[in-house]
């Protein structure tokens, strides 16, 4: 297999990650997610199109067989990561988020598999994102869920403050909750036993599933 750099690599994992929750990536996307210039997305990206590692239609950036081997490679050692620094060292989920990105690139295969068989084979991370063929994710946004019960499945885009407020607010994957009312700003949730009126930018990062 090819080696990359890092920053290649983590092109790779991020179009992966794209594509898993909105289904395609477009190059837009790319300069979104890593806040760079249009002309520093393109020159990776060239590369990693002359390397047979994606394929750019219509600006639309699909990985090929190639290119999805190494990005599942980099995301389930990243979650795995996550749930190493968390699980067995105790460490919250944002710090372990931002460690596993440097993690992510180091793991020989064996180490990795041992991790796994200490972990016990996880199913996702600990924000609720499968580990690649593990886990197929069904579920709709908390912002657009009708009135009614709830499970949290995931918290979509992994950034500081989101999982701040979630932490404030107790959205945890695998917690219950009760939508009880929806506005354009914020929706009336009961979780933990108690109401809490959460603003609609982060309901929006909120999958749940019916209960």
């Amino acid at each position: 297999m090819v080696e990359l750099s890092e920053p290649l690599e983590n092109y790779l994992k991020e179009i992966y990650e794209i594509e898993s929750i909105n289904g395609t990536a477009k190059v837009t996307d790319l300069i979104i997610a890593f806040q760079v210039s249009p002309g520093t997305i393109s020159k990776a990206l060239e590369r990693l199109e002359s390397l047979g590692l994606i394929d750019r239609k219509n600006k639309r950036l699909r990985l090929t067989d190639d290119g999805l081997r190494i990005a599942e490679r980099l995301v389930r050692s990243h979650r795995l990561s996550e749930r190493l620094l968390t699980d067995i060292l105790g460490i919250d989920w944002i710090r372990a988020h931002e460690i596993a990105h440097r993690l992510e690139h180091i793991w020989p295969d064996d180490i990795l598999q041992r991790i796994d068989e200490v972990l016990g084979f996880p199913k996702t991370c600990p924000h609720g994102h499968p580990i690649p063929g593990r886990l197929e994710i069904h579920g709709e946004l908390l912002s657009k869920a009708k009135l009614g019960k709830y499970k949290i499945i995931m918290i979509i885009k992994e950034e500081e403050w989101i999982l701040r407020k979630a932490e404030e607010f107790g959205l945890f994957p695998g917690k219950e909750l009760t939508l009880k009312n929806s506005s354009n700003n914020e929706i009336l949730i009961e979780v933990n036993g108690k109401d809490e009126s959460i603003p609609i930018m982060i309901a929006e990062q909120v999958m749940v599933d019916g209960t």
